[in-house]
């Protein structure tokens, strides 16, 4: 079958996620008969389509009950629930938390994905907390580049510098930042912490609310290929808005948190 009528169909799924989702109009759209239809999406994804929208419609509830005033009964209702014990028993099925504890702020933000179909595609289901920052200031080695390959050859010889002249584990010792950002058509990266160096350069980390990652590992090769499945899955998935170009990284210990803004 051809990708693309499996991803229409998915988005015909995702635009009605609050209405009734007419199953014979997912056949029209892939011009499948609806049988062979829910075989070939099992086969694709392990999950039917009628779980694929449970899983979907539950996580723009999660996205609801922890952003907004709305009353969990009316969220309830609105993706396509006809009782608050029902849809109480799906969400804490799924999610591991009543609605209510969500509502609290208990546990961490989680997404089923949009599912999409390409090639050789890795599922990921997303665990992140919303988290908002007051300014923090850090004391970095600036570098810049009109290009991002060029900007990726600068990292290289950054990081070397800074390993042959110790202050790699000075950084270490109390949380090591690498931030990202573009602005007009320069690429800028800053490396640091927030212990104080006179040669260093001064950067703000703005007060602002942040989407958090958090990888157990340090690896560049798996931390790269978490920010693709972000940009690729998360973010279509979720109503939050990214502040585009600024990318925050911090490594503790053996880990990395990868903080995005929200708009």
């Amino acid at each position: 079958m051809n990708f693309d009528c499996l991803n229409d169909m998915v988005k015909y799924i995702e635009n009605n996620l609050d209405n009734e989702i007419n199953f014979n109009e997912l056949s029209k759209i892939t011009n499948t008969n609806l049988f062979i239809l829910e075989r070939i999406f099992v086969f694709l994804t392990n999950m039917t389509i009628t779980e694929y929208i449970k899983k979907r419609r539950l996580s723009k509830a999660f996205e609801e009950i922890r952003n907004s005033d709305c009353k969990i009964i009316d969220i309830a209702f609105k993706y396509q629930y006809n009782s608050v014990s029902s849809f109480n028993r799906a969400f804490k099925q799924l999610f591991k938390i009543t609605p209510t504890e969500c509502r609290k702020g208990i546990g961490n933000y989680k997404i089923i994905p949009i599912e999409y179909f390409e090639n050789n595609k890795e599922k990921y289901n997303f665990d992140y907390e919303i988290k908002r920052f007051n300014s923090i200031f850090l004391y970095c080695y600036h570098i810049t580049a009109k290009k991002h390959s060029d900007l990726l050859y600068k990292i290289k010889q950054l990081y070397q510098k800074v390993k042959m002249n110790g202050r790699y584990n000075e950084f270490n010792k109390i949380g090591m930042y690498g931030i990202f950002s573009k602005e007009e058509s320069i690429y800028h990266y800053y490396l640091g912490s927030v212990k104080c160096f006179s040669d260093l350069e001064k950067y703000e980390i703005k007060k602002n609310e942040y989407a958090e990652f958090k990888i157990l590992s340090r690896e560049q090769e798996k931390i790269v290929s978490l920010e693709e499945k972000i940009n690729k899955q998360w973010i279509p998935s979720t109503n939050y808005n990214i502040k585009n170009m600024l990318k925050i990284e911090l490594y503790e210990n053996d880990n990395c948190y990868i903080y995005l803004p929200l708009k």
